[in-house]
């Protein structure tokens, strides 16, 4: 999986050969599109299969276990302002259709305010019965509480629908906020009088907080489902915590953040090679949604999936779906602690530090070392042999004198403290510097 690429239709039919794939309604017409029109042959032939999905039990409805994501379609340019590519757009959204992908999952803010009324557009081609449509309240952006149901009547119309299937109370982050919108303002309430006259079909929320809000929340109203940041990172952390307290419920979980952020779609060098020397067949990528996927009360896992090959492969994962077995976990566990040996620098690249007094490229060095990090070459004497230590530091090495043969470098540093005051990460910058310097 790549996070570069741009695929034509041309070449998404060369490339993939349509896939196995399924189509919900064969009698829907795909005039002047021969690439939907072969979808569509193939699918009338028997030749297509769709990917697996799961029990709702909340429901008793089958919603496919990987979901749509509508927060990055392909754009024309960059920039969070760059306009959607909706032929693009279309093409993806008719081959996760085909292929049996039934959840989409938008927001009042994507794409500037433009994704609702996209994917809308869209999935309109289709029974409407045949889709899972999930939109999201904006509570970070009711300013009076009049405004509750002025958005979402909006969203409706945006989306084109009379119902949403999936609606959620968007991004959960404190407790204050969360009191004031949904029970003073009576959000919760007008939400859940749209749920009595059928507009909403289920109700949850997606949480981006901690363990007091959590609690303040979980048992306030009857959930219909919850939407966690859930990984085999963030597992050793709060969603592990969060993954059980559903569980426990009975909530249905819907993932957001499978790939963190697109970071477990490759690890570092070794660790991938463990993953590799275990099926060179598979991605990476494709550990993190089987992992997500062998948990019993995950529902769907949602991937914003910009180009056609993250679409590919993510259906080839959940198409003939297999948990991951005790041995591959075993594996996986392996290349996590491979990927974890050695800790990115939680730059952000602000330049708040900057202009360093003795003239350090403070955001390029650290930079240059997450560069080695993620390519296995930190340099380690107490862990690695001889050989493997003495190539490592090579490249190590080799890196800073390139990066830097112009000045900037660690060895530039004073240790004068200036910066530390200045980092919004607050990161130790001089004590960093000392132990980069000490392997350069």
């Amino acid at each position: 999986m790549t996070d570069n690429k741009d695929i034509s239709r041309r070449k998404a039919l060369k490339i993939f050969g349509l896939g196995a794939a399924a189509l919900a309604a064969s009698t829907i017409s795909f005039k002047n599109n021969p690439f939907l029109t072969n979808l569509q042959a193939k699918a009338a032939a028997g030749e297509i299969k769709p990917c697996d999905k799961k029990l709702n039990y909340k429901n008793n409805t089958m919603v496919s276990m990987l979901g749509f994501g509508c927060m990055r379609f392909p754009t024309n340019g960059r920039g969070r302002n760059a306009p959607v590519d909706e032929a693009e757009t279309q093409l993806l959204v008719d081959y996760a259709y085909a292929h049996g992908i039934n959840y989409y999952d938008t927001a009042y803010v994507y794409h500037g305010g433009k994704s609702e009324g996209i994917i809308g557009k869209a999935l309109k081609k289709y029974p409407r019965e045949s889709y899972y449509l999930a939109d999201k309240m904006p509570g970070y952006r009711v300013r009076a509480k009049e405004e509750i149901a002025k958005i979402f009547e909006e969203q409706l119309q945006r989306c084109g629908v009379d119902y949403f299937d999936y609606y959620l109370l968007h991004s959960i982050s404190d407790i204050k906020s969360y009191d004031k919108i949904y029970e003073e303002w009576g959000g919760y309430a007008y939400l859940e009088e749209q749920k009595k006259k059928g507009r909403i079909k289920n109700l949850g929320f997606s949480f981006h907080s901690d363990r007091a809000c959590w609690e303040h929340i979980i048992d306030k109203h009857p959930w219909d489902f919850v939407q966690i940041q859930l990984n085999y990172i963030d597992w050793q952390e709060d969603g592990e915590y969060l993954y059980n307290s559903l569980a426990e419920r009975k909530i249905p979980a819907v993932i957001m953040e499978p790939l963190l952020g697109g970071r477990l779609a490759s690890l570092s060098t070794d660790a991938n090679q463990i993953l590799k020397d275990k099926n060179p067949n598979l991605s990476i990528a494709s550990w993190a949604f089987r992992w997500l996927g062998s948990l019993p009360n995950v529902l769907v896992s949602l991937s914003g999936m910009t180009y056609m090959e993250h679409l590919v492969d993510n259906l080839k994962t959940f198409t003939d779906f297999k948990p991951l077995s005790q041995d591959e976990q075993t594996t996986l566990q392996k290349a996590i602690l491979e990927y974890q040996r050695y800790k990115r620098i939680n730059c952000t690249a602000c330049r708040y530090c900057m202009p360093c007094p003795f003239e350090v490229e403070i955001p390029s060095v650290f930079a240059t070392y997450n560069k080695m990090v993620m390519q296995s070459n930190i340099p380690d004497k107490a862990n690695q042999s001889a050989e493997k230590y003495a190539k490592k530091k090579a490249a190590f090495a080799e890196a800073f004198r390139k990066e830097f043969a112009k000045g900037g470098g660690p060895d530039q540093c004073a240790g004068c403290q200036e910066c530390v005051p200045k980092c919004p990460q607050h990161l130790p910058i001089p004590e960093l510097m000392e132990k980069i310097r000490n392997e350069f």
